[in-house]
């Protein structure tokens, strides 16, 4: 049990984060700890100040704790654990008295980062255009005081900057969102701009967005993490985090005070895009295909999915031939990554639930998987396991009404698909038609549509009537066969 190599009583909160689930306490939380431990006594400005916007699960679970939970990383080695001991305040967003604008606007806050999925940003996932009539946008255009979302909290939070005449706080999106940093900027200032144009100016010319890339697996809490946190460290931990031991962060230079990032092997460049592309299009694309393929086969995590020798092959050639051919990558070193990816969707030790990673798919698709699909379109490239993808999804919103293997949905247009799949009557073609209709999700219609629509029919019509293992071996075929 390695403990910090600093008194966590001492910090100060120079960090303001918002949404503070594993993967933050995993990686940034972690980062930080690094970051503090190199820079000594300079470092104890970089405390952070964790924000729950809408639960109080994790403040009630570690505001008794002081912040303070047990890091377990596992791995087929065995399990490594830590306490983290960066999070100098858990607070829940709804109830504390100190509103997150007033927090954004205090001088000792130099930086926000976020990890709020891609929900949060209230974007359109094909147009990227603020939902100006969701829910959370009308609420915090009339409750100024108290936004409800991550996107008028900065907005409101950056006025109070503006109208002080101080310096605002570097503002660092986390999320597997692409070009993350200046989704959110786009955002907020179409927020700001529906209160005032000449603060989205301002927010325009003088904050900072920096594009990020964010890698690390950390599934979902278990009974077992809470037994292994407490054997390890004599003491009942009510929220301990489980990760794998990869960890990579890339962010895009910036000028003003930061952490010392670099002490966990952050790294500081130019251009994101290259590293954002690369995980988006390999790891997140690879995470949906084995999600919605394998829990139509039954496996409940990713690893399960993976040791049945199909999938993995499935999945490699998804990368190699597909997703890697949209990527400015040499050939030797698209292999090497996909070789080190295998090798991290192969661990026994990281449970990785399906019904998780295939969460709120109609928020992911667009850049995860048509972008790409529409690149190889456009090169008279095919790209079948794509296609394959879009029907298994699909196909989880009807495989309630079948007696196959029953999988958890939860996205945001839930309802709608469901109202699709009914009015297609179980016809693929209508099915295949209605869904890629829906630019939301899938943008605008693709090169060769129609040609799309019927294949992406054909794969509708054999995942229900045929095992899913043998419609994975007959795609696969056809992948190899083509060269």
């Amino acid at each position: 049990m390695r403990r910090p190599r600093y008194d966590p009583a001492a910090l100060s909160c120079g960090i303001l984060h918002l949404g503070c689930g594993a993967f933050h306490r995993a990686h940034q939380a972690f980062a930080t700890q690094r970051a503090i431990e190199a820079q000594g006594e300079e470092g104890l400005r970089w405390g952070i100040a964790a924000a729950s916007m809408t639960r109080m699960t994790v403040p009630g679970q570690l505001q008794p704790q002081d912040g303070l939970y047990t890091l377990l990383e596992r791995s087929a080695a065995g399990t490594r654990a830590e306490i983290i001991g960066t999070l100098r305040e858990v607070i829940h967003a709804p109830t504390d008295p100190k509103p997150l604008p007033q927090r954004i606007a205090d001088p000792q806050t130099r930086i926000v980062t976020l990890t709020i999925t891609p929900p949060g940003y209230l974007l359109e996932p094909a147009s990227g255009r603020l939902q100006k009539d969701h829910l959370d946008v009308l609420h915090d255009l009339r409750h100024p005081a108290h936004p409800r979302s991550a996107i008028g909290a900065i907005a409101y939070g950056l006025r109070k900057v503006r109208d002080a005449g101080t310096v605002p706080p570097v503002i660092i999106s986390c999320d597997n969102v692409s070009d993350n940093g200046r989704t959110l900027r786009r955002a907020v200032a179409n927020f700001a701009a529906m209160r005032d144009d000449t603060l989205a100016s301002w927010i325009d010319a003088n904050v900072c967005f920096p594009n990020t890339m964010v890698d690390r697996i950390v599934p979902a809490a278990t009974s077992a993490d809470r037994e292994d946190a407490e054997r390890l460290l004599g003491l009942y931990d009510a929220a301990p985090v489980s990760m794998e031991p990869y960890i990579q962060w890339v962010i895009e230079e910036f000028d003003g005070p930061r952490p010392l990032w670099e002490a966990a092997g952050a790294q500081f460049v130019r251009d994101v895009r290259p590293f954002e592309l690369a995980k988006l299009r390999l790891l997140n694309g690879t995470h949906m295909l084995l999600a919605y393929l394998g829990a139509l086969a039954g496996y409940k995590t990713i690893a399960e999915t993976v040791a049945d020798p199909l999938f993995a092959e499935l999945a490699e050639a998804f990368m190699l031939r597909e997703q890697g051919a949209t990527l400015d990558m040499a050939p030797d070193r698209l292999r090497a990554y996909v070789a080190d990816l295998m090798a991290r969707l192969r661990n026994p030790a990281i449970r990785h639930d399906v019904s998780r990673i295939g969460r709120n798919g109609s928020a992911k698709f667009a850049t995860r998987l048509m972008r790409p699909l529409r690149e190889n379109l456009q090169e008279g490239r095919s790209g079948p396991c794509t296609i394959l993808v879009a029907a298994a999804w699909i196909r989880w919103f009807t495989q309630h009404e079948t007696k196959g293997p029953q999988v958890l949905l939860i996205d945001q247009k839930k309802d709608e698909m469901k109202r699709l799949c009914a009015a297609a009557g179980g016809d693929p073609m209508v099915l295949a038609r209605s869904f890629l209709g829906l630019e939301e999700v899938f943008g605008p219609k693709l090169p060769n549509h129609e040609a799309v629509v019927e294949e992406l029919a054909r794969d509708l019509h054999d995942l229900a009537t045929l095992p899913v293992r043998e419609v994975v071996r007959d795609r696969l075929a056809e992948l190899l066969a083509a060269g």
